[in-house]
């Protein structure tokens, strides 16, 4: 349902309509809904019953009993504190002497009529051409001549066209269905010679109607093409969008050019950098206007030139919220306002304005603007051909974003330009920008290849951030209680069941285990298994049945059968309490030969089962052992919910292992890699959890990340301080000098060190 103007909400109106409908129905009495039946359409009936709450049946007068729904009521008075406070309006979407629509942001509401104050009415344009509206406001030049020239129709006139079309073809169908029936009545008499006779006819009148659709498909393009003309017109006078004053001062001079940024900003990526460029502080921020106003450096962010115009939304698609509770606060509250509205900045001098798009008109899923100012129906139309690969909705968006910055100009009563200019016609005073305010460069690559590249080996007491909620991998099964189940833990003992370790935590690597692997390599040489049966003696009781006993005999042969490799891993060098620190591979044989008593020559007899077949039997014949690899288990104490584990009351931990994709080694990295990462965007596959890490999902992490390591850097500043002068970029050359002799922490004695080799930089 489209806009048919403004109103606002007398509050005292409808507080008083929400008092006395829950008085009506407390004595069992029908209220204001109860009256709509038959004076609505049965849309708004709907949509007003999706704003009360049943409370009963009056079998007297045969009507339902409700409230006006008090979370409805919630979300009605949350709104109106919104647009009273900015001085905005609600929009009026249908209104009636009994009932009226209204709506702001995703919410939509009906009332009594009483209740609302039209302040704006919109002309009914339904029986006025396209080219009465443009001589109206003196535009009868600009637009799609196609449209205006060939098409020069009202709305209503172009409704009795499809409507007369449609007549037509249902004539034809209701005919054709005739047809139809003709022939299957004759069909069984004279069906080769009927056949014949009426496809000729089947032809001429699918013809036909083919080629009625195909004028019912250019009607529709045209009454496409006419509305967008309309709502473009209603963009020009400035009607569907207020624009909202939020800072006052010097405008710039008229002749300084205008840049148009053709980027959406989508809050949740940018508001998340900012904040890990510049020192946000305070108490909570409601509004991002409220930002807008106090921050200086938000504005050069979003309206970067001294006269220029950009464009805003929450999200791309799902909002992400920021590690900041004060952007993430300011992200819920515009998505309940705005949901996927894109709204408008535009900046002359120290003017700032702001105001947001109808979101059921404007639409741009990829981001850009406009490609080119125009609306002919080949442009509005073709989503196919040539390189459009847009639909002619998203296409009509743009136009409609063009119609409101032109009307922006044409009027100036915000921007001051020299007369007559114009965003379609090439001129000095308009550029055209695809950049978003943020300068890209790849001097470290991607922040993927970064973390790849300073992931070194980690040490005791390294810290690591995790990047998401780690938990027992069965700590959703029952199998997590069993006896000597330790998932993730060390030893036998039960220690995990319980514990867990949060999501963007800042841990120490609490212990580290080295596991080495060994494989033993045995020779195989086929062995012969034969049986032999022999008799007992009598067996009691059985009628002179005698027992038997079967006796299998090996015999070893040199035929060769290939390798067989078995593995031992040793954990911190100790076998069974035994070192091997210092041994080879065939002294660790000899010793875990030893302990477990284990044979150098070893017969396997192979029998398949319900059998006597023995050809897959062979004996093993030791040959050498071998060193594999060591793997590093990584352990961060994790706190357990079952806080009486002890009995003493007091927190229990365990030792809880992390994977590398759970964690970001914090160690090597520095606060310039991640102000870059963030500025520069390209995060370049990195996974968390098995999963590839998007921009916006990575921010709330490198935040994070770049918190801790800003307060370590303070550290180590003050450490190299009192041996040398710190210059630009110092964060690099030391975690790449602490990295190449595998330094974890800067000690006095490295900072001295590192202050020889590089004072004179």
């Amino acid at each position: 349902m489209n806009v048919i103007g403004k109103a606002t909400l007398n509050w005292d109106r409808y507080a008083e309509y929400v008092s006395n409908e829950s008085k009506l129905s407390a004595e069992r009495k029908p209220g204001w809904y109860s009256s709509l039946k038959g004076k609505v359409p049965e849309e708004i009936d709907d949509q007003a019953w999706s704003c009360m709450k049943r409370t009963g049946w009056d079998e007297k007068t045969e009507c339902v009993l409700c409230v006006p729904d008090q979370y409805k009521v919630e979300d009605v008075k949350k709104h109106q504190q919104y647009l009273t406070s900015m001085n905005l309006y609600w929009d009026l979407m249908f209104y009636n002497s009994d009932a009226a629509e209204i709506r702001s942001g995703e919410l939509v509401v009906v009332v009594p009529s009483y209740v609302i104050e039209k302040v704006m009415e919109f002309e009914n344009v339904d029986d006025i051409s396209v080219n009465e509206l443009r001589n109206r406001i003196g535009a009868a030049d600009s637009g799609s001549h196609e449209v205006t020239q060939k098409y020069d129709l009202s709305r209503n006139q172009m409704k009795n066209k499809i409507s007369a079309t449609q007549e037509k073809i249902n004539k034809k169908q209701a005919e054709l269905e005739q047809l139809e029936k003709e022939k299957k009545e004759e069909l069984e008499r004279f069906r080769l010679e009927l056949e014949k006779k009426y496809q000729s006819k089947m032809d001429l009148m699918n013809e036909k109607q083919e080629e009625l659709k195909q004028q019912m498909e250019v009607l529709n393009r045209q009454m496409f093409l006419l509305n967008t003309e309309i709502y473009s017109i209603r963009c020009f006078m400035g009607e569907t969008v207020d624009f909202i004053p939020l800072t006052t001062g010097a405008y710039s001079k008229v002749t300084d050019p205008l840049v148009v940024y053709q980027k959406i900003r989508y809050l949740d990526e940018e508001l998340g950098k900012w904040i890990s460029i510049y020192d946000v502080d305070g108490d909570d921020t409601a509004l991002f206007e409220d930002m807008l106003k106090s921050r200086p450096d938000l504005r050069d962010m979003f309206v970067p030139g001294n006269k220029c115009i950009s464009l805003v939304r929450v999200a791309h698609n799902k909002i992400r919220y920021c590690e900041s509770k004060q952007i993430a606060n300011t992200l819920k509250k515009y998505y309940v306002y705005h949901a996927n509205k894109v709204g408008i900045l535009v900046r002359d001098g120290e003017n700032l304005w702001i105001g947001w798009t109808d979101q059921d008109r404007i639409d741009i899923p990829d981001g850009n603007v406009f490609y080119r100012p125009e609306t002919k129906e080949s442009s509005i139309e073709d989503s196919k051909g040539g390189q459009r690969t847009s639909t002619k909705e998203e296409t009509a968006s743009r136009y409609f974003i063009f119609s409101i910055l032109q009307g922006l100009i044409h009027t100036g009563k915000l921007l001051h330009l020299p007369e007559g200019v114009q965003i379609s016609k090439p001129n000095p005073y308009i550029v055209l920008s695809m950049a978003d305010g943020w300068l890209e460069d790849d001097r470290y690559g991607t922040f993927s290849s970064i973390v790849e590249r300073t992931s070194a080996p980690l040490q005791k007491g390294d810290m690591l951030l995790t990047t998401l909620s780690i938990k027992r991998d069965d700590a959703y099964s029952d199998k997590k209680y069993r006896a000597w189940d330790n998932d993730r833990g060390r030893g036998s003992c039960n220690r995990t069941y319980d514990a867990s370790i949060p999501n963007r935590s800042i841990e120490p690597v609490n212990l580290i285990d080295r596991e080495k692997i060994y494989e033993i390599i045995y020779k195989k040489y086929k062995l012969i298994v034969t049986e032999e049966s022999s008799e007992g003696k009598f067996i009691d009781g059985t009628n002179g049945a005698k027992s038997y006993t079967i006796t299998r005999h090996t015999q070893r042969t040199q035929e060769y059968l290939g390798l067989e490799r078995n593995e031992i891993h040793i954990t911190n060098d100790k076998l069974d309490g035994h070192s091997i620190k210092g041994m080879t591979p065939e002294e660790v044989y000899q010793l875990y030969k030893k302990r477990y008593y284990i044979q150098d020559v070893n017969e396997q007899v192979v029998q398949p089962a319900f059998s006597n077949n023995y050809d897959s039997s062979y004996y093993t014949v030791y040959d050498h052992t071998e060193y594999v690899r060591e793997i590093r288990h990584n352990y961060i104490s994790a706190q357990k919910s079952d806080t009486n584990f002890r009995g003493d009351g007091k927190d229990a931990y365990a030792n809880m292992e992390v994977f590398p994709d759970e964690y970001l080694n914090l160690t090597f990295l520095n606060s310039v890699y991640l102000l870059y990462a963030i500025q520069n965007r390209n995060i370049g596959g990195w996974v968390r959890g098995g999963q590839v890490v998007s921009y916006a999902d990575s921010i709330p992490y490198l935040n994070k990340a770049l918190e801790y390591i800003r307060e370590r850097e303070k550290d180590e500043a003050e450490l190299l301080e009192q041996y040398m002068d710190l210059y630009d970029d110092w964060q690099v050359d030391l975690s790449e000098w602490r990295l190449a002799h595998n330094y974890h922490r800067l000690t006095d004695t490295r900072a001295q060190k590192f202050a020889r080799e590089f004072k004179k930089k």
